[in-house]
């Protein structure tokens, strides 16, 4: 067996002072790399992890989430129990939560608005808009329409301003 193949025990020896990582014997070593790959893998709900490339030397995101296992006293001594970046991260979430949703009430206010703009100019005012409509040629064509055949042209009086 060599060292190579067991690239994780090698790891974990390199951290050892020299007088104690040598004194394993290559049985204690394989002992070793069979307990390591016995360990019972970790199962997180998510687990997501990216690769970046990058040019000469690449980059990694992960992203795990699951239940905590850890005992609260565990989580004291690292430090990982804080109370301060939970906080902070409920209130970043609420401040991005109440921005969005004040984005989208905005974009409502002014489509109302503009709505109601559009609905003015619907409206019928009291200024007559009379227009020659000039797809009708003759008296009679133009009478059939319900429109008033004036000076040889077809004449629209209930023409609307915004047409």
């Amino acid at each position: 067996m060599t060292m190579q193949k067991h690239a994780l025990i090698k790891r974990i020896l390199d951290q050892l002072p020299p007088e104690e990582r040598y004194s394993f014997s290559e049985h204690q070593i394989e002992a070793l790399h069979r307990s390591a790959l016995s360990l019972p893998k970790a199962n997180h709900i998510v687990n997501i992890r990216w690769s970046i490339p990058f040019p000469g030397k690449g980059f990694y995101l992960v992203f795990f989430a699951g239940k905590e296992r850890r005992s609260r006293k565990r989580l004291l001594a690292d430090g990982d129990f804080q109370l301060l970046p939970r906080i902070v991260l409920i209130l970043s979430s609420l401040l991005g939560c109440a921005i969005i949703f004040g984005l989208a009430y905005s974009q409502r206010i002014l489509a109302i608005s503009r709505q109601n703009s559009v609905y003015e100019l619907d409206q019928p005012s009291e200024t007559i808009h009379p227009t020659t409509v000039p797809f009708k040629y003759d008296q009679e064509q133009c009478e059939t329409s319900f429109r008033e055949w004036v000076d040889g042209e077809c004449v629209d009086y209930e023409h609307h301003h915004t047409f």
